[in-house]
C-alpha cells in the first residue's frame, strides 16, 4: 500500500539481505535488482525524473523491533552524471530525526569503484561525505546491532544514525519514494 495517496515511484528498496548493494558505477547508473523485491531504480532514471519538475523523497525505515518511522523531505532531485549525480534535498519532515537531508545535501554519488574510500569501506554506491549519518545502501546486517569487528575499517550497516545513535545498528528493512511535490490524489466518483 502507498503512503498518503499514492502516486509514489520506488526508488530503492532494501529488507531480507538477498541482494547485495556492493556495485560498481555503471550497476549504480543503469538499477539493478527487481521493484517487489530488493532493488535500485538507477541513477539515470532517478536524474531524468526528478528533473521534469518538482520531487519530494519520502523515507520509510523500520527497525528489528517492528518499529516504523519516516522522513520526508519536500524537495529531492539529483544532477545527471556529468555532475556525478550530485544530490539536491531539503524540507524535511517526519516522525525521526534527520540523518540525510543536512548532511548529504551537495554530495555527488560514489561507487567502491570510484576510488572513494568511503564507498569501499562502505561496500556501497551513495552520497557519501566523510562518510556518513544515513547509508541506506549498506551491508544487510540481520538482528540490529553488529560490532566493529564485523569490518575493522568503519561502520558498514544499513544506517539511520539518529534514529538509533549508532553507526553500528543496520535497519531491517527501509525504502525510498519520489513524486511529484505538488500530487493530488483524484477520487473516483
Amino acid at each position: 500500500m502507498c503512503p498518503l495517496g499514492g502516486g509514489w515511484t520506488l526508488v530503492q528498496r532494501r529488507g531480507g539481505g538477498a541482494l547485495s548493494f556492493n556495485r560498481d558505477w555503471t550497476t549504480y547508473r543503469e538499477g539493478f535488482g527487481m521493484p517487489e523485491a530488493e532493488h535500485w531504480l538507477g541513477n539515470e532514471v532517478i536524474h531524468l525524473l526528478t528533473n521534469q519538475g518538482h520531487y519530494s523523497l519520502r523515507i520509510n525505515l523500520e527497525d528489528w523491533t517492528h518499529t516504523h518511522k519516516h522522513a520526508v523531505y519536500s524537495s529531492f532531485s539529483v544532477d545527471g552524471e556529468r555532475e556525478r549525480y550530485r544530490l539536491h534535498v531539503s524540507g524535511f519532515s517526519g516522525s525521526v530525526s534527520d540523518s540525510f537531508g543536512w548532511y548529504h545535501d551537495n554530495q555527488v554519488f560514489s561507487t567502491p569503484d570510484t576510488g572513494n574510500i568511503c564507498s569501499e569501506i562502505s561496500h556501497a554506491g551513495w552520497w557519501f561525505s566523510q562518510c556518513f549519518h544515513a547509508n541506506l545502501n549498506g551491508v544487510y546486517y540481520k538482528g540490529g546491532p553488529y560490532s566493529p569487528e564485523r569490518n575493522v575499517l568503519g561502520p558498514n550497516g544499513i544506517v539511520w544514525f539518529s534514529w538509533k545513535h549508532s553507526d553500528y545498528y543496520s535497519l531491517k528493512s527501509v525504502s525510498m519514494m519520489i513524486r511529484p511535490r505538488h500530487f493530488t490524489t483524484h477520487l473516483s466518483p
